[in-house]
Parts: structure tokens; sequence; C-alpha cells
């Protein structure tokens, strides 16, 4: 589905549709047209710009970001409408030519009280270099008031307009945003680039959210999503045919044995060894997302890189936060399957291919829990270089929704390794399985393979080596 420009057509659709339905009423259950809604710029505030807007400088990877005030009538579970005022941030590149025509709209989760947006965080590296623009949409009420890291205590200035009716009208908030960004009036959030597709992704709480709003058969209705990421939660069959792709990404804790529906559009991804919230989101929370809320400067690409770079730690270099549970603690890199479901449900949604078939968890028969293997780590789903090759293990269910890593010692990682180069050469062989069967994207491939490297610091000078360069396999080739 394209982008339509006939705004005069649209206004003219939406202000027959608010005249049919005003704030109270009831609104025809079976309607295929999503409002759109008006779209405004915010003051500028107490603090000169946006609560959770990007940690680091955005010019010198061709992006720019722009936060909205998106204001509207939506419509609840139960058909009754009423007017609502939220917020968005868009992330964009620049020029038309570094787009690659598709938007992530990101449900960002609410648990912890206030807004984090996982899979912008999570697939942040792949979103830049494939030229995604990508949306953190506010779309529950709980992460716009009322604690201190919420817009409206963060910043009454501005965002005092703010006002949401409750999350029963979260999903029509969340598709009136869609409906903005594919076809808009007014106000282009976009600017001058041309939309092509929209998918939407949601983690844990905002997965539920998703789910259901596929499983009820809404999605389909409102039509203007092309695909839906979900991650973290819901169930593994549906109430309704798909009528878009959806791709379920899961990790341990929402691991359980019952088999996924069949229908076409559908492919569940179990990712061993994962905990529900890790590292890589927490390290980024820690230190880019909490510094900037208290008003530091957005890090240049040297202070990305190394923080990308510490958060990316996979337990090969002992740290203390490896121990600290949900702050951060469980480091197998969802990012990398996180980054590969989004660039497979993109293509997906493309082409018409879609993603491997992948396996599933393997659950112990006698318990009915994850089986673990020697080293304690889960078995089966699909295995990322660091759990077919390990030098740590990971609980990932010890905190509820975190987890802990527990890294080898030296003497433990010589004892399955006698030398780097045999570690060296084992990852190497692990991380051309994982990209030849779609699981890897090279670039992350590449990335993986650097940071081996770094395990050689844990040998004696003797048994190190050296460290070889990386050349992944064609990806999806097995």
């Amino acid at each position: 589905m394209g982008r339509t420009r006939t705004a005069a057509t649209l206004l003219s659709l939406t202000v027959a549709l608010g005249m049919l339905a005003g704030p109270g009423q009831a609104l025809d259950a079976s309607r295929t047209t999503v409002l759109v809604p008006h779209l405004s710029v915010p003051p500028e505030g107490i603090h000169g710009h946006p609560l959770w807007d990007s940690w680091h400088q955005l010019a010198p990877f061709g992006y720019q970001q722009r936060e909205f005030l998106v204001s509207g009538v939506a419509r609840a579970d139960d058909g009754t409408t009423a007017p609502y005022t939220t917020r968005i941030v868009v992330f964009r590149p620049r020029s038309d030519e570094d787009f690659n025509g598709t938007v992530l709209l990101d449900w960002v989760n609410v648990t912890a009280q206030f807004e984090n947006a996982v899979d912008i965080l999570e697939a942040r590296e792949m979103l830049l270099r494939e030229g995604f623009a990508f949306v953190h949409v506010s779309a529950q009420s709980a992460g716009l008031c009322c604690t201190p890291l919420t817009p409206k205590v963060w910043d009454p200035v501005r965002y005092a307009s703010i006002s949401h009716p409750g999350d029963d009208y979260a999903a029509d908030i969340f598709a009136q945003v869609a409906s903005a960004v594919r076809a808009p009036h007014g106000v282009d959030p976009l600017g001058s680039l041309t939309v092509r597709r929209v998918l939407a992704s949601g983690q844990s709480q905002s997965a539920h959210r998703l789910y259901d709003y596929v499983s009820s058969g809404q999605a389909a209705r409102d039509d203007v999503f092309d695909g839906f990421l979900i991650h973290g939660g819901g169930e593994k069959t549906f109430d309704v045919p798909l009528a878009t792709p959806v791709l379920h990404l899961l990790s341990d804790l929402e691991a359980d044995p019952s088999p996924p529906g069949d229908d076409p559009l559908y492919r569940l991804w179990e990712v061993a060894a994962t905990a529900h919230s890790d590292y890589f989101i927490g390290y980024q929370s820690i230190f880019g997302n909490g510094p900037r809320t208290a008003d530091q400067p957005a890090m240049d690409r040297a202070g990305y890189d190394e923080t990308i770079d510490a958060a990316g730690n996979y337990g090969q270099v002992p740290a203390p936060l490896h121990a600290t549970c949900t702050a951060a603690g469980a480091t197998m890199p969802m990012h990398y399957a996180a980054s590969t479901a989004l660039h497979q449900l993109d293509r997906w949604v493309r082409t018409g291919t879609a993603p491997p078939v992948t396996p599933r968890f393997t659950f112990d028969e006698t318990t009915g829990q994850l089986a673990k293997d020697e080293h304690g780590n889960t078995r089966g789903g699909i295995r990322m270089p660091p759990v077919e090759v390990p030098v740590a293990t990971y609980l990932t269910t010890a905190c509820g929704l975190g987890g802990v890593t527990v890294p080898f010692t030296d003497a433990q990682v010589q004892a399955l390794y006698p030398t780097f180069a045999d570690y060296q050469d084992k990852m190497r062989h692990a991380t051309d399985r994982a990209v030849r069967r779609g699981w890897l994207l090279p670039p992350d491939a590449r990335d993986q393979m650097r940071r081996v490297c770094t395990v050689r610091e844990r040998y004696p000078t003797g048994s190190r080596g050296r460290c070889q360069d990386y050349r992944p396999p064609s990806f999806g080739s097995a």
C-alpha cells in the first residue's frame, strides 16, 4: 500500500466520520477507515528537547529527529470514542535517497511506568544502517503520566496539552499514528520521504497489546499496517486468519511447548538463552538514555560507538553489570535476532518471501521446563553463536523479566578451547551457520566476530595466536 496524498479526500472522510460519532458515541465496528489525527509541534518547554529522544547524535548517520503532538478522537474497544492528545518522536533519514521506504512504529513499553522503546533500542544499529524511519509512539497512558520520567511530569510546559483517555483507546491511537504516517494531511511527520510500508512492533506488555489488536481482527479492518513484530508476548495462535505477516519473537521467559498455528502469514522465532529484558537494552538505558533525561548533550559518534560496543558484550569479557539482574544482566545477543527479525519482516512484506521456519525450544520431558545443556544454557531454538560456543552461562529467568550472565573463568575457557585459535575457529563456524540459516545478518556477524577477538586476552601469551579477518557467507543460503 503506497502513500496517498489526496489530503482533501482524507479530510472529508475524517470530518464525516467525526460527525457520525462524537465523543462518547459508538463507531461502526466494521469500519475500514482510520481517522487521520492532527499533528502539531510542541513548545520548547523546560528542557528544550523531547523526553526519550536519541541519546546520541543522529547527523553522523544521515538522520534527524522531530517530535509531534498527535490529537484526535479515538475509538475504545467497546466502540465509544473520546478525544486525546499524545506524542510521537520521529527518527528519519534526511534524504529520500537514504530511506528504504519502511517506517517502523514502536508501541513503546510502559511496564516500568515510563516509556521504553525496546525494539528501537534492540535494532538500532540495523535501523540506521538500512535506512528505516522509526517512530517512538506513546500509545498508553502510563507512559505519559504521572511518574518523574513521564512527559507530563518531566516537562509540564512542553507536554501541557497531553491528555490520554485510557488504554482502552490505545490500539486506535496507535492505528491513527500509522494513518498519519501513511497518508498525512496538514503536517507530514516524514517530511519529503516517500513511505511505502508501515510496520508495527511491540515488546512484552506492548506485544500483548499488539497481539490483541491483530487477533481481534481490528488490524485487518484498519488496514494501515503491512506487518507486525510481536516480541516477548502474545499467543502462538490467532482468532482470525491473518491479513498481514506476523513474526513472533520469543525469549526463554515466554517458552512453552504448545504448538504454533499454521497460518501461512505467521512465523515463530524462539531464541535460545535470551532474556525477556537484556544487557543491550539496559546498558543503553543506563548510560545513554539516563544522562540524556538529565539534559546531558547527545553523545557524538565516538560516544555512540563506545556505548554500543560495551552494550554488546556477550559475556566474553566479565563486567560488573552482568550480575545486575533486571537492569542489565543477561547478555545473549537478542539484539541480533531482533534486527534480523525486522529485516526479514520487511523483506517478507516487500517481496512475499517468508522468513525461514526455525527450530523450536527443547523441553525436558519430565519437568516440562526448558531443557538445559551441560553449561546450564537453553537447548533448541534459534542458536546464536555464543550459545553454540559458550564462554558463559546465561541465567535468563533468574530475575523474572531479567537475567544474569555468569562468565566462565579463564581456566574454564581454556579447558573448553585450549587455544584462542580453537575458540575463534569454532565461533567462525557457528557464525557462518547462523548467517546461512537467515538468523544473523552479515554486518552483525562481522560485529560478533570482532567481539570474539577480545577473548584473546583470557589466554596465556603463547596461546593467543592472532585475530583473523572475517567474511560472512551469503545470508540465508542454507
